[in-house]
């Protein structure tokens, strides 16, 4: 049950890491390239939820996602690899921005899964539902819900 709640929820962080579909992406492409800037870099977990469901402080310190220019994006456990996605749609012209990803390393390799995050300044969250479900419309990961919720920090270089 561990395993699969924390699976979840480093797949939440992982959204926002765009891989390098780029040219999928909807929405001009303006906006979609500053999305991308936004994003780059390494991005520590400050938190994460899975419906109600929060992970143990142990587990959120190990958690890193790395995006470099080239769209590569990685969320590792510690020096372990868990998931690796490429998105197939992201608009940044949303309230809240959404963000479609298709997971191609981890449990759900192949299967499409919809969320929506939001970037202020160096704290990036990220809300998203369980393949086949509907996107959320708020950052929330109550009981019941479903959906999982993360926070980031911007590492400093």
């Amino acid at each position: 049950m561990l395993n699969r709640l924390i699976m979840l929820l480093i797949f939440a962080c992982l959204l926002t890491g765009f891989g390098s579909a780029v040219a999928l992406c909807d929405g001009p492409d303006d906006a979609v390239k500053k999305e991308l800037k936004a994003l780059a870099g390494t991005w520590k977990a400050v938190s994460l939820e899975t419906d109600g469901k929060p992970a143990p402080d142990d587990i959120v310190k190990k958690v890193v996602m790395t995006r470099d220019e080239s769209g590569k994006t990685v969320i590792r456990r510690g020096e372990m690899v868990v998931v690796e996605a490429v998105v197939k749609k992201i608009d940044p012209s949303r309230k809240p921005k959404t963000i479609d990803s298709e997971q191609t390393v981890g449990e759900h390799k192949g299967k499409t899964i919809q969320g929506i995050y939001e970037i202020d300044g160096d704290t990036l969250r990220v809300c998203v539902a369980l393949p086949g479900k509907e996107r959320p419309t708020v950052f929330s990961a109550k009981a019941g819900s479903g959906n999982s919720l993360a926070v980031y920090k911007r590492e400093k270089n």
